[in-house]
């Protein structure tokens, strides 16, 4: 079959350049985002906050930025370049830029979002996101009659 007798019968096929751009949405997706196989991450849940913890090494303060905005959270950092005029046997730590958001946190994990704080300490950032006291665990106490 032909592409012009597929496209005679009604049958819609797509150009290569959008197989390509669909391909790479796929490969830089969530899943397969290059910044989520160069930074590695956990999240955590507690009981009364999530935890993120963000593998960054070599970055500085100055290039680390976390943002709040309409319930969705923003991370970007940027490890620059050094050491030009060295000659490297292997080099394996590389510049990069990582760039990720977390979307709905007030809505979905019900996160008091104006109580998020963040450390950086020995390449690892650490942001800690208090869950809002209605989605805290309580006890319900029962009532005898």
């Amino acid at each position: 079959m032909t592409l012009k007798s597929l496209e005679n019968r009604g049958v819609t096929v797509p150009s290569f350049r959008d197989v390509f751009n669909n391909m790479d949405r796929f490969w830089n997706s969530f899943y397969f985002s290059p910044s989520e196989r160069l930074v590695p991450m956990d999240v955590i849940e507690g009981d009364v906050n999530y935890e993120m913890r963000i593998a960054i090494p070599g970055a500085t303060k100055e290039n680390i930025k976390i943002d709040i905005k309409q319930g969705s959270l923003t991370v970007e950092a940027i490890r620059e370049k050094r050491d030009d005029d060295v000659k490297y046997l292997y080099k394996g730590l590389s510049a990069f830029e990582f760039k990720r958001t977390f979307s709905d946190l007030d809505s979905t994990l019900k996160v008091d979002t104006d109580k998020i704080t963040s450390v950086y300490k020995d390449g690892l950032l650490t942001i800690t996101l208090p869950k809002k006291q209605e989605a805290l665990p309580r006890n319900i106490p029962v009532e005898v009659k």
